[in-house]
């Protein structure tokens, strides 16, 4: 499927169908008002018979329009003018995919670029949005072992811009969203696969991947539990040591072309826990065939680096995919064990199933060897995240202001809503044990706190910030799957990292 911006003379084109919006009380959008005129007011004369109104979600296909060259015009309803959102945006491109869908078009103009989305830089956003939504509601999961049926996509979308001096930012957008929703994709596909194929070890392979497919700007190294040992992280090896599946750690290591305008070294971390069975503290049965999304930190991770080197950011990244599988055997940590974690730090393990964190502190204390300015972990940590802030919501924390505002400001754009919750010291409480520097769960109150808390105590060395994503990483029900968040959300973190110059 090509995605093209282009001006275009609407009346002019030969293609399967235009798309045009329709505002409430029937009023026609510059594009659309224009294609009227075109065709002697034939879209007026129909709106008079009151089949749509301009209401969010109402869509009416037109067929051979009189002096318009396209054999389609699909009129959407858009709302209200001056309350259109990105949010409401998406729920508009949700309804025109599930038209088309019906219909046996290949080919469209899409003619919105008038609307106001109530954005800064609103082109920019308009484009990158409607370009990722479009992706969005055409993706769908892979069977395995299962041929996809041809031409289940379109071949080619115009996005139609009115003003000329508006093509240039344009297509910097169109470039931005293709490259973000090849990491989202990239996400989705390993974050669906099931954990008897997608297993650390196949994690790493993925990742090594990367080096051969952009070997100007990533390296990677993969550390295998042996090598783990010897540096001391035993908390992390305790967490795979039952499962026939080791754990491995892949160090995805990238370097922009020409890195001189930002010096920083941003660290990603992702949880990959390929199945999390709740190791001897098992969970019930009930839905545990979905801890196979416990990996969707790592699988976040693996979708930004692509994003990053299909842009080939001037950035210097370390992504960090620590795959691990918690399964019960014979060898399998206990309640009641004490790890030392490759900071010297100890931990009393009360509960298996809050393995986690134990992954992360010493992948937390490796990272160390970098310098970040910037370290992120970002993890399906906490069930108690999900009752907290339900499944729309990540949960957010941090040791540093900026990144605070940083990541507000990116899920206002991105519409990927986080929510900070605190770090205060009253908390480090819940988590002190008799026999050790900590325990790894705490009372069984504020659960998403006291986790990150945990962690926090690991991460003193640099700025700092830790996604709970538990709620939002994938959707049970008949819509179940990966929803390949947060990627957008850090691509754009990145992104203002540069200040718009790329």
């Amino acid at each position: 499927m090509k995605f093209l911006v282009k001006n275009c003379f609407l009346d002019k084109e030969k293609t399967d169908c235009i798309i045009i919006g329709l505002f409430d009380s029937c009023k026609l959008s510059i594009s659309a008002n224009y294609l009227d005129k075109c065709s002697g007011g034939y879209i007026t004369s129909l709106l008079k018979l009151g089949d749509i109104k301009g209401e969010v979600g109402e869509t009416i296909m037109l067929y051979n329009v009189p002096r318009i060259f396209s054999k389609r015009i699909l009129l959407v309803g858009l709302g209200k003018e001056s309350k259109v959102t990105r949010s409401i945006l998406k729920e508009i491109f949700k309804n025109i995919i599930k038209k088309l869908k019906k219909t046996s078009v290949k080919n469209i103009i899409c003619s919105f670029s008038e609307i106001d989305i109530n954005s800064e830089n609103n082109i920019y956003w308009l484009i990158r949005s409607i370009t990722l939504f479009i992706h969005e509601y055409l993706y769908r999961i892979t069977k395995i072992n299962h041929v996809l049926k041809k031409n289940i996509h379109f071949n080619a979308i115009i996005l139609n811009i009115l003003k000329e001096n508006e093509l240039f930012i344009a297509k910097k957008s169109l470039k931005h969203a293709l490259a973000i929703n090849t990491g989202i994709v990239s996400t989705k596909n390993i974050n669906n696969l099931p954990p008897n194929i997608c297993n650390p070890l196949y994690l790493s392979y993925k990742a090594k991947k990367l080096s051969k497919k952009y070997p100007e700007n990533v390296i990677v190294e993969v550390i295998n539990m042996e090598q783990m040992k010897k540096l001391g992280m035993n908390a992390y090896v305790s967490v795979g040591d039952g499962s026939k599946n080791k754990p491995f750690m892949s160090v995805i290591k990238y370097s922009g072309n020409n890195n001189t305008s930002n010096d920083k070294t941003i660290v990603l971390i992702g949880k990959g826990l390929t199945f999390d069975s709740g190791g001897i503290s098992i969970k019930p049965a009930l839905n545990m065939h979905e801890m196979k999304y416990d990996m969707s930190g790592a699988a976040a991770v693996y979708g930004v680096i692509i994003m990053v080197a299909e842009l080939k950011l001037p950035l210097t990244i370390i992504g960090v995919l620590a795959g691990c599988e918690n399964m019960p055997g014979s060898n399998s940590f206990r309640p009641g064990d004490v790890l030392t974690t490759m900071s010297g730090k100890t931990v009393e393990v009360l509960n298996t199933d809050a393995e986690g964190r134990l992954v992360l502190c010493d992948v937390l204390t490796y990272v160390e060897r970098f310098s970040p300015n910037v370290v992120i972990d970002i993890a399906t940590l906490t069930g108690a995240c999900v009752i907290a802030l339900g499944e729309s919501v990540s949960g957010f924390f941090t040791n540093n202001e900026y990144l605070a505002n940083e990541f507000k400001k990116s899920s206002k754009e991105t519409d990927d809503k986080i929510w900070r919750l605190p770090l205060f010291s009253e908390y480090q409480k819940q988590i002190s044990s008799s026999i050790a520097d900590f325990s790894n769960v705490g009372n069984g109150k504020a659960g998403a706190i006291t986790a990150a808390c945990f962690l926090s105590n690991f991460a003193k060395k640099y700025n700092w910030a830790h996604l709970d994503i538990a709620g939002t990483a994938w959707k049970s029900g008949t819509d179940k799957g990966a929803t390949g968040r947060p990627v957008e959300l850090l691509c754009q973190f990145l992104l203002n990292q540069l200040n718009n110059i790329y």
